[in-house]
């Protein structure tokens, strides 16, 4: 396969002049501008869409004209007349951007027209009753029914300590009574802390069973 690329395609390719190749690339880029603006002036969506893959497409073709002219002329020349080539496409960018219509009037328009409508509704609906809060839920039997439960339990937890507990037993007890001392301070209580009061009754329970208090 390399064989035949190299006696075939590399001998057809050396015949094409230096001209040729600068004219296919320069009409190409040129073709590709006719197509782009025909198609701008007759689709709106395409009018509409952003113009930036040309000036991609003007940088890639201002990189083969560098390529083509460094094979016959010097690299300042070929600079040159690369930035004139990549000049006169960024003319032609501006061209395709300035009759470029994007569609930023019809959400304005539409707005506009509808603001009156949504006004009109809003004067012939009827006034919104003010709604009342339901009555907040008491947790856990209420303020003075927990403040009773707390200081009994913080009563039968400073008896507890007066015993000769284990140290793990005395670590979550001086826990225990810490959480009680929280939650009698704060008063109400939520449900989660409700549910943590109960735990902590629970446990206290199991302590007064076992050191049978």
């Amino acid at each position: 396969m390399f064989d035949w690329f190299a006696n075939t395609v590399i001998p057809l390719a050396s015949k094409i002049t230096f001209q040729a190749l600068v004219w296919a690339c320069w009409g190409g880029f040129g073709a590709i501008f006719i197509l782009v603006l025909t198609l701008c002036l007759a689709l709106p969506n395409v009018r509409a869409a952003s113009k930036r893959p040309f000036l991609c497409l003007t940088y890639a073709f201002t990189a083969v004209t560098l390529a083509l002219f460094l094979t016959e002329k010097s690299l300042e020349d070929s600079v040159f007349i690369a930035c004139i080539f990549w000049i006169a496409g960024y003319i032609l960018y501006g061209v395709l951007c300035l009759i470029t219509k994007r569609p930023r009037t019809a959400p304005a328009q539409a707005a506009a027209t509808a603001a009156p409508v949504i006004f009109q509704a809003a004067q012939s609906a009827p006034p919104e009753r003010p709604r009342q809060k339901p009555p907040a839920p008491s947790f856990a039997g209420g303020i003075a029914r927990n403040n009773v439960r707390l200081e009994h339990a913080l009563s039968v937890t400073n008896k507890l300590l007066e015993k000769n507990l284990g140290a793990t037993d005395r670590r979550e007890l001086e826990k225990l009574k810490n959480t009680l001392e929280v939650l009698k301070v704060k008063g109400a209580l939520s449900p989660a802390e409700g549910e943590i009061l109960n735990e902590n009754f629970n446990t206290l329970l199991k302590l007064m069973a076992k050191y049978n208090v």
